[in-house]
């Protein structure tokens, strides 16, 4: 009995990395809970909104505000591609991108030149048409290249609309449905068969995020050299997001480590959130446009210099995620076949 108050004094100077590292279920419900299922709803809110403009306005000058904050909102889950979002191939069809063959504007050009087609715009053929034409991108054309100018463009824009609603609400719907399977710790029919399955895939989309970021966002406009970029791959570059989405990315990026952070030793939380400050700075010193920073060596020697930050940043939360967590890197979209 002499010895139990040392063994209990003992217990309470543990370091905090010293004791077990939370359970998959822990971590996959707080990340749920406190961004994703947020983050969707927020999407919903924001798709719905524009579907309601839509309704009352054909004016493009009246429709990009709402245009503008929906893609705000998708910006926090576009490097999510697990759960809900892939039934129905509801990202391909909210998002297509990058696209390959300019197949966006093939197939609105095509949508919009079969005037009165009404079948085309029910939502049983439109929903299962080209996944080019049902989702912001095809809207971004509608509105920022002058093709929203008569009656028929006006059906085809509020088709849109309604189709990103839709999948917006019912990617949140379904969410909130399997949250009930991780909240029991149960299997899911359709998305995974395990906690540790759930935990490690979102892990994945995390670090994901900052792959689409250097790859496809700045990569890939950027190419080689100078004498080989190419501005117009830059992502939402006619509606002016290019360097918008990359700061919206990175603000949702963030806020996505932060419920795996929330499991941390204090050390690692601070040294992690240090280094997001960088982070964000160097994402709000981007240059103003993607598009023309490429062709530009100031531009590119700016963007160099970010993608290093945003590399050190994906490398910390992989060092401190997989050490104290015990999370593991699983295959990502972006990793190819």
């Amino acid at each position: 009995m002499k010895r139990l108050p040392y063994l209990l004094g003992l217990c309470l100077l543990l370091p905090l990395s010293a004791q077990a590292a939370p359970t998959k279920q822990e971590i996959s419900l707080k990340v749920l809970t406190d961004f994703v299922i947020p983050a969707y709803e927020n999407l919903a809110v924001q798709a719905t909104e524009q579907k309601k403009v839509w309704q009352t306005t054909c004016n493009a000058a009246d429709l990009k505000e709402s245009f503008q904050k929906t893609s705000d909102a998708w910006a926090s889950v576009q490097n999510i591609n697990f759960g809900p979002v892939i039934l129905l191939l509801r990202r391909d069809r909210m998002y297509h991108w990058p696209e390959r063959r300019n197949a966006v504007s093939k197939s609105l050009n095509h949508l919009l030149a079969d005037k009165n087609n009404e079948k085309a715009l029910t939502h049983k053929y439109f929903s299962a048409s080209s996944v080019a034409v049902q989702g912001l991108p095809a809207m971004e054309r509608l509105l920022y290249t002058d093709l929203l100018k008569d009656d028929w463009s006006c059906k085809v824009g509020r088709t849109i609309a309604d189709n990103i609603a839709e999948i917006a609400t019912g990617t949140v719907k379904d969410w909130k449905d399997t949250l009930t399977y991780i909240k029991e710790g149960k299997s899911h029919p359709i998305y995974f068969e395990s906690m540790d399955e759930v935990a490690i895939r979102l892990f994945t989309e995390l670090l994901t995020g900052f792959q689409m970021i250097s790859d496809q966002k700045v990569a890939l406009p950027m190419s080689t050299s100078i004498t080989k970029a190419n501005g117009k791959r830059a992502e939402g570059w006619r509606s002016h997001r290019s360097t918008r989405y990359i700061q919206k990315n990175a603000q949702a990026l963030m806020d996505f480590s932060k419920p795996f952070m929330s499991f941390l030793p204090e050390p690692d939380r601070k040294e992690l959130l240090d280094q997001f400050a960088k982070f964000e700075k160097a994402t709000d010193d981007l240059p103003p446009s993607i598009k023309d920073a490429v062709s530009d060596e100031k531009g590119r020697e700016n963007l160099k210099s970010f993608l290093s930050t945003a590399r050190t940043t994906r490398n910390l939360i992989v060092d401190k995620f997989t050490k104290q967590l015990d999370l593991t890197i699983g295959f990502n979209s972006l990793d190819g076949d």
